[in-house]
């Protein structure tokens, strides 16, 4: 999964196809509370894409439980098959981490919701849930939460201490943090 804007979606795809991926979908990320434009000379940005993309045979559907987490049902009350549009706001409240200072930690911290669907929809206990730009820890987060194994790499000091935090428990074994030299 990769979640960008439109503005490095174009080079993401591509990058992906030359790698041997093969793209199964672009979900469109809508941001019922998105932050309001200051400039006044575009439209305001609402939206986020996230690029799902497989390798090989072994990919993960479960297709059950995205039917579960769809919070939309049909007429009668039935579950629908989650469609290719979420609507989820951007954190706020109890969710959103801060500085001492009040405000936002990190600027693109994602919703819970937002990973809690690909992780549980696209993945099995157990399995390893990769964040190479961990930022505020929501991937690593939800991944113990449900039961998967997780690797996430940031290299800003304030981040890795929010992350440390965030998914510490009363077994500090089950974690190991390391420190990776700086690579120029």
């Amino acid at each position: 999964f990769i979640a960008c804007s439109y503005h490095n979606m174009g080079e993401s795809m591509m990058s992906l196809k030359a790698n041997g991926f093969e793209v199964k979908n672009i979900i469109t990320w809508n941001k019922s509370n998105a932050m309001p434009n200051l400039t006044r000379r575009v439209l305001t940005h609402s939206t986020e894409f996230i690029i799902w993309a497989v390798k090989g045979k072994g990919w993960v559907f479960n297709y059950e439980v995205l039917k579960d987490l769809n919070p939309e049902v049909t007429k009668d009350g039935k579950k629908k098959q989650l469609r290719d549009v979420w609507q989820i706001p951007l954190c706020q409240g109890k969710e959103r981490l801060k500085e001492k200072n009040g405000k936002a930690l990190h600027p693109t911290q994602k919703p819970e919701e937002l990973l809690k669907r690909i992780i549980l929809g696209f993945s099995n206990e157990n399995d390893i849930i990769l964040d190479p730009f961990a930022g505020s820890g929501t991937t690593p987060y939800i991944a113990k939460k449900y039961n998967r194994n997780f690797i996430a790499i940031e290299k800003e000091k304030k981040y890795i201490k929010a992350i440390e935090q965030r998914i510490s428990t009363e077994d500090n074994n089950l974690f190991n943090f390391t420190s990776c030299p700086k690579i120029n």
